[in-house]
């Protein structure tokens, strides 16, 4: 987002069942604005069970500090997955054949929607996994192994939580489209007051 040609980060505290509860504009993403963001929140009485996140740094270092739960959104998961494996061409980019399988058991998992599935989906996991010998395959296993608590970690609590960050994503979409209709936001306290009507109006839809 800009302001003045200067561009500045929206951080947003957001309940899937009730909607945005805070908002905090800062210069950058960075952990500094997420704990104040989340102190703000406590303060209001409100404490988070389980945090979903795109896995940006900022944000995972400030929950394993504040031992908050963390859901890591399965489609940037994904798309980092895919990153790793994905072999250049002039033409287009692909997985390659010898690395289709190997993602398509991760992706497999990491969609779980019923913890009871999870186990079995693990040990046959386990039991193929020797089957991937080359340095990028042990690479991947070792990201799949380090990441896949976070990528289940919803699946633990009785209350839904969202595998995904889609909703903030919508929510960041239609952020931009409104802000299209306006010459430019003047200032920040300018962007404070848009945000706060749209977040107020979204949220009693």
């Amino acid at each position: 987002m800009n302001i003045l040609g200067e561009s500045v980060c929206i951080h947003i505290a957001y309940d899937s069942a009730i909607g945005v509860i805070d908002f905090w504009v800062d210069d950058t993403e960075n952990k500094t604005a997420y704990a104040y963001i989340l102190q703000r929140i406590k303060e209001h009485g409100y404490v988070p069970i389980c945090c979903v996140s795109d896995d940006h740094w900022s944000i995972g270092s400030l929950l394993k500090e504040e031992q908050i739960p963390q859901q890591l959104c399965i489609f940037h998961l994904l798309r980092t997955l895919q990153t790793m494996l994905i072999k250049e061409n002039f033409f287009f980019s692909e997985i390659p054949y010898e690395h289709k399988v190997l993602y398509s058991r991760i992706k497999w998992i990491f969609k779980t929607k019923n913890i009871k599935d999870l186990p079995p989906k693990i040990e046959y996991f386990r039991n193929i996994q020797k089957l991937w010998k080359t340095s990028k395959q042990k690479q991947v296993l070792e990201w799949f192994w380090d990441k896949l608590s976070y990528a289940v970690m919803g699946l633990s609590f009785a209350e839904i939580v969202p595998q995904t960050t889609a909703l903030l994503e919508n929510l960041n979409g239609q952020i931009k489209q409104r802000l299209k209709t306006f010459r430019g936001v003047k200032s920040e306290e300018s962007l404070n007051k848009i945000l706060k009507i749209l977040f107020f109006f979204r949220n009693f839809k």
